[in-house]
């Protein structure tokens, strides 16, 4: 018992001391890290410390929900204790949000540690392959990804809650982790990976159902007891969709009027496909691979798996439950390259058009992260079967053999085959070139991961590893195959998506504020920015609200009308005359006039410019006479006094989206839209108070 404890303790403490460039701040993570992530715990940190729970962010894109907000990850439990955490503190800083993410590979050791030992795998090869495993590159390439960390950090802890449940050793503790693993995974706000697990876990139910699973487990078929687990199994993940099953109801709203999340177009899907050459390289070479895709686990792990299933072939009696494992590997990796190689499957074409599920997800080569649990179960029987010797081919030739073969083939890769990996190129080469250059008299060693490190590698560990067969170092064997896998994939594992430590923060932005409606209140007295966006852009434009959208991601007409006028970049078309840009920016408070709310007769315009036309022809848009009374605004709320001189319309410009109400003079009045997206409400000659406000629970 004492010995497990210490193995969890491991477990846990592992992925930091693993990554220590990052965990003690040497470096930090990039990409899309920040902005689409950090900020919004940042900005939801910020409002509960003042006890507001923000549910609309008018920062981005012209206002989009943050409540519905996937990236938000608004009801994850772990997000709150975060923000717990965070008050103890004093703050809840981008390194204390990053210690958070690596804790998930923690949580995923765990659960992968116990589903393993549930297997009745012996102990030290279930921690030494979760050890392999969290070393690879796939896990630690999402770390830039919280929210999808801390979805997938889960998927284990559900294999581990259906051993048991098959088992009936504890129904009620099988129950509550499937629960509640289920439970985190849909409220962690990476809808992609509850796609993968609608296909996973089916596979997996079916796996540990067969006869010869079961005589492992020293399980007796019992029908009742079968159908007893299966209910378990059924129930705790639908009992859990329940729950959540509101906030996804919004979330759905919310994606219907977002852009490209209905466009049924199959190219959509197709984004970042995998190939043969992205197969390959995640198991001999990651230079010719997608970091989206790629779960190489270095040379000393491929060969090791290698030499398994090579052995496995040759023998005369084989076990049945290494064949069944065996086949199961095979026949999922099989299949998982179906959808991971969308652009060059008929299989996935097929789906494709018959589920409509699938169809506004992208980049499937990220489903290869549902090999890892797979990886991790072979490479437990991998390690017992070559560090134990029971072993059925000539070890020494088998392995010359290989390390030969792998040794060609990455020489044809790096001195003939001229393959450009754009995305190789893009991401990590030009963070290997930032350290070589840093590092002048390392150098070397950065530049040859773009090259031969991997074929040095293999050397070493071939050699390594049968000097130590050799002279039947049986003891040390395992220490010697964690050391050779951190050896080699340390430095990649961690600067794949890094940047220098406190990159762009010199500025002192992310910076606590301890009033953050006071904030919100002079952003909106401020002119609006459009710059380019890779996220939320709050805090990096000194707290102004940008009306530009991320990638495919704001609300559908809104980014339309955008696109009309502006670039991606934020900058206006050139075909715009000096006229045209004055207008637009008065329309969307772009200028030193920063007015948001504005009186007209009618709202039926076409464009943007015969609106502000409209608007242009009316006095009180300019003079004060529309109130907006800062003190009760919040972001969720805003309320406007205007006493007009006529019938007209009062339009706010800020996106409408479901949960959005109105009344004018305490009465409820239907809300109307401007150019199809901007909130209006129509009001009659005289006084008139307009109460907008966010209520996404009142529909």
């Amino acid at each position: 018992m004492n010995d497990n404890k210490i193995y969890i303790l491991i477990l846990i403490l592992f992925p930091y001391l693993y990554l220590f460039p990052l965990t003690f701040q040497f470096i930090e993570m990039g990409n899309d890290f920040e902005l689409l992530y950090y900020s919004y715990k940042k900005y939801i940190y910020e409002f509960l410390l003042v006890g507001h729970f923000p549910l609309w962010s008018p920062s981005e894109s012209l206002g989009y929900s943050l409540i519905f907000n996937p990236f938000a990850q608004y009801f994850y439990p772990l997000s709150w204790i975060l923000y717990l955490i965070s008050y103890l503190i004093g703050d809840i800083s981008k390194h204390l949000y990053l210690l958070y993410t690596i804790f998930g590979i923690s949580i995923y050791n765990i659960g992968q540690y116990l589903w393993l030992k549930s297997l009745k795998i012996d102990i030290k090869y279930c921690l030494l392959s979760t050890l392999i495993i969290c070393i690879g590159l796939k896990i630690n390439e999402i770390l830039r990804f919280p929210n999808a960390i801390h979805a997938f950090c889960w998927f284990p802890w559900i294999l581990y809650g259906i051993n048991l449940s098959i088992k009936n050793t504890n129904n009620i503790k099988s129950f509550l982790i499937i629960f509640l693993s289920t439970l985190l995974i849909l409220t962690a706000g990476y809808p992609y990976y509850i796609l993968y697990a609608l296909i996973f876990f089916p596979f997996y139910i079916i796996f540990v159902s067969l006869p010869v699973v079961r005589q492992f487990l020293n399980l007796e078929y019992n029908f009742y007891n079968y159908i007893k687990s299966l209910i378990i199994i059924v129930t705790a993940p639908i009992l859990a969709f329940i729950i959540v099953y509101p906030w996804f109801e919004g979330i759905k709203d919310i994606m219907e009027i977002t852009r490209d999340r209905n466009i049924n177009d199959i190219n959509f899907s197709y984004i970042i496909s995998s190939n043969i050459l992205d197969q390959i390289g995640s198991w001999i070479f990651p230079p010719v691979s997608f970091a989206e895709s790629n779960y190489y686990f270095g040379s000393i792990t491929t060969i090791i798996l290698l030499l398994y299933f090579i052995n496995f072939t040759q023998e005369k009696v084989k076990n049945k439950i290494e064949i069944a494992i065996i086949c199961y590997f095979f026949l999922f990796i099989i299949a998982n390259y179906q959808f991971a190689a969308s652009q060059n499957s008929f299989l996935f074409k097929f789906i494709w058009e018959k589920i409509d599920l699938i169809k506004n997800f992208r980049a499937f080569a990220r489903i290869n992260i549902l090999l890892l649990p797979l990886f991790g179960l072979v490479l437990s029987f991998a390690l017992k079967k070559i560090i134990e010797k029971n072993l059925s081919i000539n070890f020494y030739t088998t392995l010359f053999i290989i390390t030969t073969i792998i040794l060609i083939v990455q020489i044809y890769l790096v001195e003939f085959l001229n393959y450009e990996n754009n995305y190789w190129d893009t991401w990590q080469k030009k963070r290997l070139d930032a350290a070589a250059e840093k590092f002048n008299f390392f150098s070397f060693i950065f530049e040859s991961y773009n090259n031969y490190l991997y074929s040095f590698m293999l050397i070493i560990s071939s050699s390594l590893l049968l000097i130590f067969k050799k002279f039947e170092i049986k003891n040390k064997l395992n220490f010697l195959i964690l050391i050779l896998a951190i050896s080699e994939l340390f430095i990649l594992s961690n600067l794949q998506w890094s940047i220098p430590y406190q990159y762009y923060d010199a500025n002192g932005y992310n910076k606590l504020n301890k009033d953050p409606i006071k904030a919100l209140q002079n952003s909106f007295q401020s002119k609006r920015v459009s710059t380019e966006v890779k996220g939320n852009t709050y805090f990096r434009s000194d707290r102004r609200f940008n009306i530009n959208y991320f990638d495919n991601f704001g609300i559908d007409y809104h980014t339309k009308i955008y696109d009309s006028y502006l670039k991606r970049n934020g900058e206006f078309k050139d075909d715009l005359d000096k006229e045209t840009i004055k207008k637009i920016k008065l329309v969307w408070g772009l200028n030193e006039i920063n007015k948001k709310v504005f009186f007209s007769k009618k709202i039926n315009q076409i464009n943007l410019i015969e609106f502000a036309d409209e608007i242009i022809k009316y006095q009180d848009n300019f003079n004060g006479v529309i109130q907006v009374n800062l003190d009760e605004y919040d972001g969720d709320t805003i309320s406007i006094i205007y006493n007009s001189k006529s019938n007209g319309y009062i339009s706010f410009m800020d996106n409408w989206a479901p949960g959005w109400s109105v009344t004018v003079n305490n009465q409820y009045k239907p809300i109307e839209k401007t150019l199809n997206t901007y909130k209006a409400v129509k009001i009659e000659k005289g006084f008139n108070s307009i109460i907008f406000k966010y209520d996404p629970w009142k529909k």
